[in-house]
This record gives structure tokens, C-alpha cells and sequence, in this order.
């Protein structure tokens, strides 16, 4: 069964695909559910009396699995989350199980979410990569890291400007010329040079040399990417432009229509046309005219619009019911 996590007068709760409340409002804050559990928040008062954030785990009946104690957290992967523990002073990261037993000691400062055995980790600002027990597989030595995903993690060298990739040894694969570089995703990356971006496959070569203005992963197969998109001296970064799809032979295959768009899920797309959400299918067809306010992509058959201040739940056939 899927579980949403929606809001009502100000606590968030879970709801199935039918909109109906399946875990009660009675959190202030709410993620998606992850191997299992899913991240939640209540507000109480920290060791110096201040109302503060403390997070914890829920199961999918609703229950308390792990106490909301932690200063901050993420949600599981691999069957380990990282948290920061309260109180002042305290601002290193460790990890925990889904016991909420804490099996890495909180010693970094910055980390990531497991991926193949490995994690990026960091230490007096020098990352490099640890297992499951914490150990570092990779030495620190990159300025810059990237999770691992696909076997490979993007990097760079301490001292160095250029992006490339390791494998999980931390041994050089490729690149190390790239102003930036993105995780793999159904064996593609995101990579810029000069300010364009492109895809390369794993062996390093380009799927699509940089041409685009922005771009996002590749999900089931097709990959959004944008053009004609103009510098704006205020914001100091690209606005604007076009939105289409393209296929990992480099094809353009969705032409370039739309406001916004971001990566297919459960075959369907959200994507923007004159300020309203919508979503279209893997030959570029509206699945229901542009008409949301705001919207979430497809998760298990099902994603969360709403129009107004009012939130519904919207099944692939186009189908919305109001969350009361």
C-alpha cells in the first residue's frame, strides 16, 4: 500500500491512494517512507529550552519505531540513516541502524546515504568514502564528492578544479576535465563544460556532448533537458527556456514545449505549461490539461496536487480526490 505524507491544519500524516487518512495528523514534519520507515519530525524543547525540530522513524502502521531525539537525520538507506545527536557543541554526524542503535559514532561532518556498501564521509573538510562500519574504504583526499551510485562517484581531487570519476576503490576511471559532474542513473551522467551541460556513458564518452542549457538525470529511459534558457544579471544564473526530452542514443523525442519539466516516474512526467502542472506520458501527451497549482511526481500509481490551498490525490488516469 502507498502512503503519502500530507498536511492538515498544520500536522502531517500519511494517506493511501484513496486520499483517506491512513496514519492520523500528528506530525510537524513528514518524509516518504525508505527501506521500511519513514522520517518524521516533532517540535519539542531543547536542552536550552528552545522549541527545536527532533526527528525520528515511523513504521507503516504509524508507530513509533525510533524516538524523535536527533537533531537532524535522513532517511534509510541500506538499512542506515545519519543523524546528529543533540545538544550544543554537538554537530557531527554518525549513523544508526533500524533499531535506532547508533553503529557509526558521530565523528564527520558531512556525510551521505549508503550506496553499494559506501558512503561519503568527511573529516576536517576532506571527504573521501567509509563502509558499513565506518571505516574509510576510500581515504580522505577529495575537495568535492558525489555519492556512489552505479559503482562509480563523482569526485574532486584536493588541490585540483576538474570533476572526474573513481570506481569504489577509489582508483581514477575517468573524466577530471569536467566544471561539474553528476551521479550516474541508468548508466548515464550529467556532466557541464563551459556551462553547458551533456551525458556520458560509463566508459566515458559522450551520449550527448554539452549543448544544453540545464538538464536532469535519465529515468526510464528518457532524460529532460533545457534550451534557450537567458542569464539574469539580478539572480546571476539561467532563466526561462524550454523544456523536452531526450533517449540515451541521443535522440530528441520530446519536443522542446514545456516551462518545466523534471524526470519520468510510474511512466508519467510532471511537467509545467504557462504557470500550472501537469503530466504527460512517454510520447508527450497531456494526461490532463495543465491546471495545478503545484504538483509531486508519481510514486506507486499516485502523486499529490493541489489547486488553491486544496490537496488531492491524482491517480494515472487522471482521476483527483479531495483530502479532507
Amino acid at each position: 500500500m502507498i502512503l503519502i505524507p500530507a498536511k492538515k491544519d498544520g500536522k502531517y500524516g500519511y494517506v493511501n491512494g484513496e486520499a483517506c487518512w491512513v496514519i492520523a495528523p500528528r506530525f510537524d514534519l513528514a518524509f516518504p517512507f525508505y527501506d521500511g520507515l519513514a522520517l518524521i519530525a516533532l517540535r519539542k524543547k531543547n536542552l536550552l529550552g528552545k522549541v527545536a525540530h527532533r526527528y525520528g522513524y515511523i513504521d507503516d502502521t504509524g508507530g513509533i519505531v525510533i524516538t524523535p531525539r536527533f537533531k537532524e537525520a535522513f532517511s534509510f538507506s541500506e538499512g542506515l540513516a545519519t543523524i546528529i545527536n543533540p545538544g550544543p557543541g554537538r554537530d557531527r554526524w554518525g549513523y544508526i541502524d533500524k533499531n535506532g542503535k547508533l553503529v557509526i559514532r558521530p565523528r564527520f561532518s558531512v556525510t551521505g546515504s549508503f550506496n553499494g556498501g559506501r558512503a561519503r564521509a568527511a573529516v576536517d573538510n576532506s571527504i573521501g568514502y567509509i563502509d558499513r562500519e565506518g571505516k574509510f574504504v576510500v581515504q580522505p583526499r577529495f575537495d568535492s564528492a558525489g555519492d556512489f551510485s552505479e559503482g562509480l562517484a563523482a569526485v574532486i581531487f584536493t588541490g585540483e578544479k576538474k570533476w572526474g570519476y573513481i570506481d569504489s576503490a577509489g582508483k581514477k576511471v575517468f573524466g577530471f576535465g569536467f566544471d561539474w559532474a553528476e551521479a550516474f542513473s541508468e548508466g548515464a551522467a550529467r556532466v557541464n563544460s563551459d556551462g553547458s551541460w551533456g551525458f556520458i556513458d560509463k566508459t566515458g564518452r559522450y551520449i550527448f556532448k554539452p549543448s544544453f542549457d540545464y538538464a536532469y538525470d535519465f529515468s526510464e529511459g528518457l532524460a529532460p533537458v533545457a534550451v534557450e534558457r537567458v542569464y539574469d544579471e539580478l539572480l546571476r544564473r539561467k532563466i526561462g527556456g524550454k523544456w523536452g526530452y531526450i533517449d540515451k542514443k541521443g535522440r530528441g523525442v520530446i519536443d522542446s514545449l514545456f516551462d518545466r519539466a523534471f524526470p519520468f516516474s510510474d511512466g508519467l512526467a510532471r511537467i509545467m505549461l504557462y504557470d500550472r502542472w501537469s503530466y504527460i506520458d512517454k510520447k508527450g501527451q497531456l494526461m490532463t490539461e495543465a491546471r495545478f497549482d503545484d504538483a509531486t511526481d508519481f510514486h506507486g500509481g499516485f502523486a499529490m496536487v493541489w489547486i488553491g490551498k486544496k490537496a488531492f490525490v491524482l491517480d494515472r488516469e487522471g482521476k483527483t480526490i479531495l483530502i479532507k
